[in-house]
């Protein structure tokens, strides 16, 4: 668990870098946007609704993310020096770890073969 730590926080650092949206600044005389209406011209629909798509499924990745290491962080405190309940709480850490480092990886290939995903 000790080399697992470092490797994951290295690895989310390196996504991070990948995947950090862009800043624009909006002036006043901008017109409200809403999610879809951003897209410009029809044939730019397809690619707006996948963006919708993915962002929505990275949003219910990161809390689910959340939910289940809160979880299993509980079950592994309350494990009481029961090995079996430890080893149980230890591998679905690593799962659920191994888990949110392939939606990354998954998302950066997207953001990669994508032209204009992201952006």
């Amino acid at each position: 668990m000790k080399k697992v730590l470092p490797l994951l926080a290295a690895t989310m650092l390196v996504f991070s870098a990948f995947t950090a949206p862009s800043v624009m600044a909006k002036k006043d005389d901008d017109p409200p946007t809403a999610i879809l209406t951003d897209c410009g011209q029809a044939e730019d629909g397809i690619m707006c609704i996948l963006e919708l798509v993915i962002d929505i499924m990275t949003i219910g990745v990161g809390i689910l993310g959340v939910i289940g290491i809160t979880v299993v962080g509980i079950q592994y405190l309350t494990a009481g020096g029961n090995e079996e309940k430890t080893r149980k709480s230890k591998t679905r850490m690593f799962e659920i770890i191994i888990g949110l480092v392939a939606y990354a990886l998954i998302y950066t290939v997207l953001k990669w073969l994508l032209p204009g995903f992201g952006s």
